[in-house]
């Protein structure tokens, strides 16, 4: 392994890190400015985590744990990521759905109420 494909790798991790904590911040419904309080860190810092810019040490990743109230390696779990997306598209999802079939009733029922009206210029005939 080449120290690109470790750096590649650190990169990955890193924007990992930060998009888990944001989702995770954002999810529990915290400002960065609560969540950098909670976990003992300053807000920029908090910020450039969450951009995958750089790495806590070992104890701000626990502090922003604790102040998501996870464990510390769920930061790192692609799966926790995905799952939350699932969710999160599928409730939407099925918004999105029961709005449109209602407005497809409605207008189906206007179409339908209009054919069942007798035309004026039908019945002068």
């Amino acid at each position: 392994m080449t120290s690109r494909d470790t750096n590649n790798r650190g990169e990955v991790l890193k924007s990992l890190l930060g998009l888990n904590v944001k989702r995770f911040r954002v999810n529990s419904g915290f400002s960065q400015e609560e969540l950098s309080e909670r976990a003992g860190i300053s807000i920029p810092f908090l910020g450039a985590i969450e951009r995958g810019e750089k790495w806590p040490s070992p104890s701000s990743l626990a502090g922003i744990a604790q102040g998501l109230g996870i464990n510390p390696y769920d930061l790192l779990k692609p799966e926790e990521l995905a799952s939350q997306d699932i969710k999160k598209i599928t409730s939407k999802l099925i918004k999105d759905i029961t709005v449109l079939v209602n407005q497809s009733v409605k207008m189906m029922n206007t179409v339908a109420h209009k054919h069942d009206q007798p035309d004026s210029q039908q019945n002068n005939s």
